[in-house]
């Protein structure tokens, strides 16, 4: 799971656990990652996971494929994300491809990272999205563009993977 740290991924990667599930919670910060361990009851595994980092993405990948090993990985849960607002005319550039770099490369690159593993297992990519993600609303153009870009990875991922028994889900 990206983006445990806080609000949804943290509450979502604490009930996956009470679930059962092993959970790898992809966090940015040390602390956030003990007190997410310290949440939980054992089977939450902290990773620092920038999304934006190509090095986190290829060393959180890589301590997944030792842990299950042969078995896979039942399941991502793409919730890392920003929000960036304010109008068009104000907008500065970087904070545009900040949102999306976070977003919706991130998350593609930890997808693309995980997948075989996911393939494996037969098992299922879930993506965070919005209602911002099928309607726009003024001064949020930056992210109703990450959301709407998400729903179109989400739908095209979905069509690719099928035949391999994995499944795509976009929550909005």
């Amino acid at each position: 799971m990206t983006g445990a740290s806080t609000g949804i991924g943290r509450t979502t990667a604490l009930r996956l656990e009470a679930e059962g599930w092993r959970v790898f919670a992809g966090v940015r910060r040390e602390e956030d990652g003990e007190a997410l361990r310290s949440a939980g009851k054992g089977g939450i595994e902290p990773l620092m996971l920038d999304v934006t980092d190509a090095g986190q993405i290829a060393d959180a990948a890589a301590r997944v494929g030792d842990t299950v090993a042969g078995a896979g990985l039942d399941g991502l849960v793409n919730n890392a994300g920003i929000v960036i607002g304010g109008p068009i005319e104000c907008l500065d550039m970087d904070q545009l491809r900040q949102q999306l770099e976070t977003n919706v490369i991130g998350q593609v690159a930890i997808t693309k990272a995980l997948l075989p593993m996911i393939r494996t297992a037969r098992g299922r990519v879930v993506f965070v999205g919005s209602i911002n993600g099928r309607m726009s609303l003024p001064f949020l153009s930056p992210y109703s563009a990450s959301k709407h870009a998400i729903e179109a990875v989400g739908d095209s991922l979905r069509g690719e993977v099928r035949s391999f028994g994995v499944g795509v889900s976009i929550v909005e």
